[in-house]
C-alpha cells in the first residue's frame, strides 16, 4: 500500500505514474515468463500411493520399481504356457531377469525406505521412458532411465548414473534366477551360462553376456535371455557367480571420491521357441546387435521410432487433464503390440496377466476401432492374429456341433479355449465371433485392401456367418432366433434373443452378403434369410429389450445400447436416446469402465456434449491409480492397465466428441460435437491430413 500524505498533486501524479509503470512492467514480468505444463510427462514424488508404470513394446512388457533398479514384473508376448493338466494358460511371466541391485560394504541393500530422499519419477509419453531420481541417505544420488525398446523389440534397457556424496565403494549384481523345472519333461533343458564374445572377427573387443535358457512348464517349449552391461569409459573387473542351478549373478565393485560419477548401462534381451528355433543363441545375438555403436545409438533409435508412431496422436486443447488422460490410453494401446509377430493385445495390455493374458472381444470392440483409425498396422497385427487361430475356431465350432467357426470366449495364442472350466462363459458367450467378423469387415472398409478381404477377410467372415446360420433356430412363424446365450452383460447366463449378439449377427450377414459381391463370390443364400428374420424385441415401453426375459434387473456393463454405438445397427436418433436413458441407471457402478465410454460416445452423436463429458469423465477417472493416473477395469482396486478401458475412452473421442464415422468408404467426418471447453480437438494420423474440430 501507498499512503499519500503531506505531498503535492505534481508529486501524487508522479507517484502514482510510477506506480502505475511498475505495476505494468510487473505484470510484463508475469506474462512473458513461459508457464508451459508439459503434457507429455507424469511425475510423481509419491511413494506411498504407488501403482507401478507401465513399459512396454508390443513383445516385452513390464512395471516398474520405486528405486527406478529393475522390474516388479516381466511379460513376454508371444508364448503362453499350461501347467500340465491344468485348464489355466498365460503368458509368459516368471522370467525377470532385468534387476540391478546396489550392495554396500555392509551387505546392505538399497531399498526404497526411510533413506531415501527427494524421490522423483517421470514416465516420459513422448520417449516412452521411465526416470527416477532420489538422494540415497548422505552417500549417493542416483538417476535411472528405463525402457523397453520399441526399434528391439525382444529388449528392454536400463541406464543409472551414481554420484558419490561421500567416499564410498558398493557393487552392482546383475541377478537373473530361472524357474525350477527338475521335473518337467521336455526336450529343452535348463541351462545358465556366462561367456565373453567377440562382435567379429576383425574386432578384438568382446562383450559379457550372462544368458540363461529353460523349458516352459508344460515342457512343449522354451524361453531365453541374456543380459550385457555398456560401460562409460573404463570396463571394471567382471565377477561371474553360479549361486545355484536356477540362479546366477554378474558383479562388479564400484569405487567412487565425493563428487565423482559412475554410469552404466544394461540391455536385457529375450526370446523363446514360437520365434525361433535357437533361442539361446539368439537371445545373445540380440545383445551384440548393433553394440559397437553404443547404448546411446540405441536409445536415440528407440526415441525415433516413437516419435514415428506419435505422427498419430489426439491434441486437445483447453483440458489439459484430458490432453494427459488421452495420450496415456494411447500410450498403453502403443506400448502393447507392434508389427511382426501377428499379435493382439489382452485385456491389460503387457502390464500384468490379469486374465492370463487372453485374447477377449476386448481386442475387437474396444481396443481395435481406434487403433484402426490411428495406426491400421497394428489393427492388421489383431486382424492376422484371428486368421491365424482359424482353422483352431473351424475346429471348434464342428467339436460343437456347429459349422463355420466359433472363436473361444478367451482365446490363447494357438486359438484354443482358455476359460477356466469353472465358468460357463465360454460355452455360451458367442458374440465375440460376431465381434471378429465386424473387426474384419471395418478393416476393410477404412483401408480398401482387397486383396487382403480376398485372402483373409472372407475367409473369416464366410466361416462365421456360416456359424451363425448353425447357431441360429427357426420358429414355426419363419422367425429365428438365437437361445441359451450370454451377452455382454454376463450378470444373466443362458438368455434367448440377446440384442447385442442378435444384432451383431445381422451386421456379420449384411458384411458376408457384400464382400461376396465385392469379390464375384456365391453368398450362401441363408445369410439374408437370417439376416432379414433374426429377431430384435422391443419392451412394451419401446426400448430395446436387452433379452426375451429381462426385466429391468441390474446389469453388469453396456449391452443393448452398443447396438446405436458402435454397431451403428440403430440410428434412429429417438430410439437411441430413448435406450440410453432406460439402460444407464441399471447399469453396475462398479462394473467395467468401457460401459460409460459407448454410452458417451452415442450421447456425443446425439449433440449431447454435457452428458457425453460426463459419461467420459464417468468411464475412467474413478479408476485412475496414484500415482501415474493408469486405469483399472472398475473403480474399487482391480487390474491395471485397463486398456479395453482406455480404448473405450479413445473410442468416445474419435467416433463421439470429433464425430468419425466408419463407412462403407471408409473412416470420415461426420459433424463434431466438442465439450464445452475444449477449444480445439486435433485427430492426427499419419500421412494424412490433420482431422480439426472446433467450438461452434
Amino acid at each position: 500500500m501507498i499512503t499519500v500524505k503531506n505531498y503535492s498533486l505534481k508529486q501524487v501524479l508522479k507517484l502514482t505514474t510510477v506506480f502505475f509503470l511498475q505495476s505494468l512492467l510487473n505484470l510484463s514480468t508475469v506474462y512473458s515468463q513461459p508457464r508451459i505444463k508439459d503434457l507429455w510427462m507424469v511425475e510423481t514424488t509419491d511413494t506411498i500411493k504407488y501403482t507401478p508404470a507401465y513399459l512396454g513394446n508390443g513383445m516385452i512388457g513390464f512395471r516398474s520399481l520405486k528405486t527406478g533398479l529393475g522390474a516388479e514384473r516381466v511379460l513376454i508376448n508371444g508364448l503362453d504356457d499350461r501347467a500340465p493338466l491344468s485348464d489355466y494358460v498365460r503368458l509368459i511371466n516368471n522370467f525377470n531377469p532385468i534387476n540391478i541391485k546396489v550392495v554396500f560394504a555392509n551387505n546392505k541393500e538399497l531399498q526404497c525406505g526411510s533413506e531415501v530422499k527427494n524421490w522423483k519419477q517421470r514416465l516420459n509419453l513422448k520417449e516412452a521412458s521411465l526416470e527416477t531420481s532420489y538422494t540415497y541417505g548422505n552417500q549417493l544420488n542416483i538417476r535411472t532411465q528405463q525402457v523397453a525398446l520399441r526399434n528391439l523389440p525382444m529388449a528392454t534397457m536400463g541406464v543409472y548414473e551414481f554420484e558419490a556424496l561421500e567416499d564410498i565403494e558398493f557393487t552392482v549384481q546383475s541377478v537373473m534366477n530361472i524357474p525350477n523345472r527338475e521335473k518337467t519333461f521336455s526336450i529343452y533343458k535348463s541351462h545358465l551360462d556366462y561367456n565373453m564374445y567377440g562382435l567379429s572377427t576383425t574386432v578384438k573387443e568382446k562383450i559379457p553376456v550372462m544368458s540363461a535358457v529353460f523349458p516352459t512348464e508344460s515342457g512343449t517349449d522354451c524361453v531365453a535371455g541374456a543380459n550385457t552391461f555398456f560401460f562409460n569409459g573404463h570396463t571394471p573387473q567382471l565377477n561371474y557367480k553360479k549361486n545355484s542351478a536356477t540362479s546366477q549373478q554378474l558383479a562388479f565393485l564400484v569405487k567412487l571420491k565425493k563428487g565423482e560419477k559412475y554410469s552404466f548401462c544394461s540391455l536385457n534381451t529375450f526370446t523363446h521357441s514360437k520365434i525361433t528355433g535357437d533361442a539361446y543363441s539368439d537371445a545373445v545375438r540380440i545383445c551384440g546387435r548393433d553394440y559397437n555403436l553404443g547404448y546411446q545409438h540405441l536409445l536415440d533409435n528407440h526415441k525415433a521410432a516413437w516419435a514415428k508412431l506419435w505422427k498419430s496422436d489426439i491434441e486437445i486443447e483447453g483440458d489439459d487433464e484430458a490432453q494427459i488422460d488421452a495420450r496415456l490410453a494411447l500410450y498403453s494401446l502403443y506400448s502393447s503390440i507392434t508389427t511382426g509377430f501377428e499379435l493382439s493385445i489382452p485385456p491389460c495390455g503387457l502390464s500384468e496377466t490379469g486374465w492370463g493374458g487372453h485374447i477377449f472381444w476386448d481386442a475387437e470392440l474396444w481396443m481395435y476401432p481406434p487403433l484402426l483409425a490411428m495406426q491400421p498396422a497394428f489393427a492388421k497385427s489383431m486382424m492376422d492374429f484371428r486368421f491365424n487361430t482359424l482353422p483352431q475356431a473351424k475346429k471348434r465350432a464342428a467339436q460343437f456341433g456347429y459349422q463355420g467357426a466359433m472363436f473361444p470366449w478367451e482365446s490363447d495364442l494357438k486359438g484354443n479355449e482358455s476359460t477356466s472350466i469353472s465358468y460357463k462363459l465360454d460355452m455360451n458367450e458367442h458374440h465375440i465371433t460376431a465381434d471378429v467378423a465386424i473387426a474384419a469387415w471395418n478393416y476393410y472398409k477404412v483401408t480398401n485392401d482387397k486383396l487382403w478381404l480376398q485372402q483373409k477377410g472372407f475367409p473369416l467372415i464366410h466361416a462365421i456367418a456360416n456359424f451363425w446360420v448353425s447357431r441360429s433356430v427357426k420358429d414355426e412363424k419363419g422367425s429365428y432366433h438365437i437361445r441359451n446365450i450370454v451377452g455382454p452383460d454376463e450378470y444373466h447366463e443362458d438368455i434367448d434373443d440377446n440384442a447385442f449378439t442378435n444384432g451383431a449377427v445381422k451386421v456379420v450377414l449384411d458384411a458376408a452378403i457384400k464382400t461376396a459381391k465385392i469379390l464375384g463370390q456365391t453368398a450362401n443364400p441363408d445369410w439374408q434369410k437370417v439376416h432379414d428374420k433374426i429377431v430384435i424385441l422391443k419392451d412394451v415401453n419401446g426400448a430395446t429389450l436387452q433379452y426375451e426375459q429381462y426385466k429391468g434387473e441390474r446389469i453388469k456393463q453396456a449391452d443393448a445400447n452398443l447396438l446405436a454405438f458402435p454397431l451403428d445397427y440403430i440410428t434412429d436418433k429417438a430410439q437411441i436416446l430413448k435406450d440410453l436413458q432406460y439402460y444407464e441407471p441399471k447399469i453396475d457402478p462398479n462394473g467395467p469402465s468401457m460401459s460409460y465410454s459407448a454410452l458417451a460416445a452415442a450421447y456425443a452423436r446425439l449433440g449431447n456434449t454435457q452428458k457425453a463429458y460426463e459419461l467420459f469423465k464417468k468411464a475412467y477417472q474413478p479408476n485412475r491409480k496414484a500415482p501415474f493416473g493408469f486405469i483399472s477395469e472398475k473403480p474399487r482396486p482391480s487390474v491395471t492397465v485397463f486398456c479395453t478401458g482406455y480404448g473405450g475412452m479413445l473410442q468416445t473421442i474419435i467416433f463421439g466428441f470429433a464425430g468419425m464415422t466408419i463407412g462403407e468408404n471408409g473412416l470420415y467426418q461426420e459433424k463434431a460435437n466438442l465439450p464445452a471447453h475444449w477449444n480445439k480437438l486435433t485427430i492426427k494420423i499419419s500421412g494424412k491430413k490433420d482431422i480439426v474440430c472446433r467450438q461452434n
